[in-house]
């Protein structure tokens, strides 16, 4: 092979080997780029679809609570009501009633003794228009629905002889009866506990629908035997605050969250769609074979979740599938993060679009793309470049190298002539020596030339890399300059001074120059009341042997003085002896999220109405107040409020009306109470007020006599002048009680002793009464 094609060769291989190997590594860096995009955006997704469906299942488990805790006031009402009415005989004269199974629904017809409540019979009125003693004054009490059963055989079936609950035609669905047993065999659990003598509370079907009820036995006037029983009942879906709540949270830009029935005769069914349009559809009779599917899929994964033991535990399952609502364009993919409220059978999905997502993630991967075809281009370059030089610098060497083999040839085979034609062979020996020496110097200045080249060469090489590398620099810069994150690399050192941070800060009001000179370091715009934090969470990262990434969620005061939440994502990167030396990673604004999760938090503890802490909060403060009480040895008071008469001003001006009277009473309470108390919404229009850390029974009384005071002035609402009082119940700890459901026990007595007392009256509760 020949010297010239030797360097040539040579050269064109080292181009080519380096020009392959950046190529390779800017290949390899995409893919790895691509891999870390897809899986940040995916657990997006997951951790916002997660959050919102736990956020969705802690508010129904609050409402929840809410209204059992309704539903045991009920049947204590109830049950004081029924007292009131009289004892329960029956008459030799019996009526016939035209039987329906609310279960199976077979109609029949039954003769049986008419029931008698304090000697009068109900008659059998479907009508609403006409009033029905008993079901329709505890259903005014308390705004639920109520029915009494009678007994219609020694095997325990219950009929329906007054009652409030509609029927599917909108009438007084009296004369369906409950049978001892189920249709599949099994024993009616709400019969069994009524022959049983016992209280049953919980989930049952009445009529048409799903309730949270509270059966109560009705005993005969011996109280040998069970006759009857009472029913009071809320409507599961009835809680229309919770339902608008659930519709109007958004997952991502298009994203939403649905309720689905997970079992009975409400599986696959809607029972809280998109913005409301598709209630009551079952989606597994879907025509469509692959919505039917993806929902058995999702119901299946939602039963299969295993309840967790740990109250703050909710297990969380996630499904990945196509969907196509009504009128919407073209199949999208979802992903939903689904768990089962097993209380009500809901199925929980919060789910959302993948493509809300992807905007960025697609711009960042076309910027890869870019980048590499940039690479691959200007490699190709480069080696056609290297060939074309190493072709003339070999060409350069080989042909001296060659005269000169040519000449010392000759100069070997005697060719004077080529000599300098000098006949004389001392002379030719000094000629020899000469060109000896010329062709030595001459190698000399060619090695020199041919070390001169190869310089430039490699300086123009370098020179040509940096452009390219700071293109692509300046490229990436533009693409996260463009997105909403901001990149930052700072040295782990007090005030994390900046060494980079990209020029998106300014979305907060900040320049990169004012931490590059020093004005400002990263640690100076977070917020002073989440410093402490989050220093310590840095130092303790900094000091851990597991390192690993280190997420933060904290505030910043941005440039204007306002307040922002931001959650970062950072790296550690350690330097040659092993130390954390600097922190990468990304920031984001997620003051959004922020805004709706306290949205969430308002309407699990506030009421919708008043703007009052609901029954939930009422309960957690009164007991951290009595526990706090029992340490300091004060005393806890609690004021049970009741407004007299309120639903004679609500039948006569309607219910808008009330609602406003019911707010304005809320605003005047609050004002006359102290700093410290607590003003409350219990329902309906009862109200309770709390006073932590009394000492003297004194300022209660001066608290008492105020709100009946402030009571007693009227309202003037829409032109109109009203006039209403309040019967107040009190009750004190530990004089009356030492936790929460004695105290609000006994101070609904004593509030009902108040108002027997003649109203617009307080009333301390008294152990002897």
């Amino acid at each position: 092979m020949k010297i010239r094609t030797k360097i040539s060769s040579m050269g064109l291989l080292l181009v080519l080997l380096t020009a392959v190997s950046i190529v390779g590594i800017a290949f390899h860096q995409k893919e790895v780029l691509k891999k870390n995009i897809n899986t940040e955006v995916d657990l997006l997704i997951q951790s916002e679809t997660n959050k919102v469906a736990r956020d969705v299942y802690l508010l129904c488990r609050t409402m929840q609570e809410s209204l059992e805790q309704r539903l045991e006031h009920g049947l204590k009402v109830a049950e004081s009501v029924l007292a009131r009415a009289g004892e329960v005989t029956f008459s030799e004269e019996k009526a016939a009633w035209p039987a329906i199974d609310q279960n199976a629904g077979q109609p029949s017809e039954i003769a049986l003794p008419k029931m008698l409540i304090g000697g009068k019979w109900f008659g059998q009125t479907n009508d609403f228009a006409d009033p029905v003693p008993l079901v329709d004054e505890i259903s005014t009490l308390l705004g639920m629905t109520c029915t009494l059963f009678q007994r219609v055989n020694d095997a325990g079936d219950m009929i329906r002889v007054a009652t409030s609950v509609p029927d599917a035609d909108g009438s007084r669905a009296i004369g369906t009866w409950i049978p001892r047993n189920n249709p599949d065999g099994t024993s009616n659990p709400v019969i069994e506990d009524l022959l049983s003598g016992k209280i049953f509370t919980g989930r049952s079907y009445v009529v048409k629908s799903w309730y949270l009820t509270g059966y109560l036995p009705v005993w005969d006037a011996a109280g040998d035997r069970v006759v009857g029983a009472l029913l009071v009942g809320l409507e599961q879906e009835s809680v229309a605050s919770l339902r608008r709540g659930i519709m109007d949270i958004r997952v991502g830009k298009t994203g939403y969250v649905a309720v689905l029935g997970g079992k009975g005769n409400q599986l696959g069914r809607y029972i809280i769609s998109k913005r409301g349009r598709r209630d009551e559809e079952n989606l597994l009779r879907s025509p469509a074979a692959s919505s039917s599917s993806v929902i058995g899929e999702i119901i299946g994964k939602a039963l299969a979740l295993q309840p967790s033991h740990d109250d703050a535990v909710i297990p969380v399952a996630f499904h990945r599938y196509p969907w196509q609502n009504p009128g919407e364009e073209g199949t999208r993919f979802k992903l939903a993060a689904v768990t089962y409220f097993e209380p009500w059978d809901w199925i929980i999905v919060a789910s959302a679009y993948e493509d809300d997502f992807q905007e960025a993630q697609q711009r960042m991967a076309s910027a890869l793309e870019h980048m590499i075809n940039w690479v691959t281009w200007v490699a190709l370059a480069i080696i056609v470049l290297a060939l074309f030089v190493s072709f003339y610098i070999a060409r350069g060497i080989s042909r001296p190298l060659e005269k000169a083999i040519e000449v010392f040839g000759r100069i070997g085979r005697g060719d004077l002539d080529l000599q300098l034609n000098l006949a004389a062979r001392d002379e030719i020996g000094q000629l020899s020596k000469a060109f000896d020496t010329m062709i030595g110097n001459l190698k000399q200045v060619t090695a020199s030339r041919d070390e001169l080249d190869r310089e430039v060469i490699r300086r123009s090489r370098i020179e040509q890399e940096l452009r390219e590398t700071s293109a692509r620099r300046e490229e990436l810069e533009l693409i996260v300059n463009h997105s909403p994150t901001v990149v930052f690399l700072w040295r782990a050192e007090p005030g994390w001074p900046v060494e980079y941070v990209s020029e998106n800060i300014r979305q907060f009001g900040f320049s990169s120059e004012d931490f590059y000179s020093g004005a400002l370091f990263f640690i100076s715009i977070v917020h002073p009341d989440d410093l402490s934090r989050v220093c310590t969470e840095m130092a303790r990262h900094k000091d851990s042997e597991k390192g690993g990434d280190l997420n933060l969620e904290y505030r910043l005061v941005d440039a204007a003085g306002e307040v922002a939440w931001v959650e970062t994502r950072a790296w550690s990167r350690c330097d040659d002896s092993g130390r954390i030396s600097h922190y990468q990673g990304v920031m984001l604004d997620v003051t959004a999220r922020k805004e709706a999760e306290n949205a969430v938090h308002q309407l699990a503890y506030y009421d919708i109405l008043t703007g009052l802490p609901n029954r939930t909060l009422l309960l957690d403060r009164l007991d951290r107040a009595l526990a706090q009480a029992e340490r300091d040895e004060r005393h806890v008071a609690l004021f049970f409020l009741d407004l007299d008469k309120f639903k004679e001003i609500n039948d006569s001006f309607g219910h808008a009306f009330g609602d406003l009277l019911l707010k304005a009473v809320g605003q005047r309470l609050n004002s006359v109470i102290r700093k410290n108390d607590t003003m409350a919404r219990f329902g309906g229009d009862e109200f309770i007020i709390l006073l932590p850390a009394v000492t003297q029974v004194g300022e209660i009384k001066l608290v008492a006599e105020k709100v009946v005071a402030a009571m007693s002035q009227p309202f003037f609402l829409e032109g109109e002048r009203v006039k209403i009082s309040t019967s107040v119940g009190i009750a004190m700890s530990p004089l009356n009680g030492k936790d929460s459901g004695t105290l609000l026990k006994r101070a609904d007595m004593a509030m009902y002793i108040a108002k027997d007392q003649g109203r617009n009256g307080y009333c301390f509760f008294d152990g002897s009464i």
